[in-house]
């Protein structure tokens, strides 16, 4: 994938509407690690809105080597942000079979 296409749609994620933001988060989750890079920065951008679908995405994708990205974003400033991206370490954590505590 282009890194103009990843751009492109990291530019969506900032200024489309509702349903264009779902589907470029959709399309940047399915290309993985490709994807990973550009929605990592975005979690330190300016816009909290971007933030927010940036942690959405990354945890739509599912990787792992977002945790660190997303555990740096549960400290923002913005508690939107903080939120998204407690829910996607959770998602990350639940679709790789839990934390490994007794307790998940």
């Amino acid at each position: 994938m282009k890194n103009n296409t990843i751009n492109d749609l990291i530019e969506v994620l900032r200024d489309g509407e509702s349903a264009d933001r779902m589907a470029a988060a959709e399309t940047l989750a399915a290309l993985g690690s490709a994807a990973l890079p550009a929605l990592s920065n975005a979690l330190g951008d300016a816009d909290p809105r971007l933030r927010m679908w940036a942690a959405y995405t990354l945890g739509m994708g599912g990787d792992v080597k977002s945790v660190p990205a997303l555990t740096r974003a549960l400290d923002d400033g913005d508690p939107g942000v903080a939120r998204w991206a407690a829910a996607a370490l959770r998602r990350i954590r639940d679709a790789a079979g839990g934390c490994g505590c007794r307790f998940c």
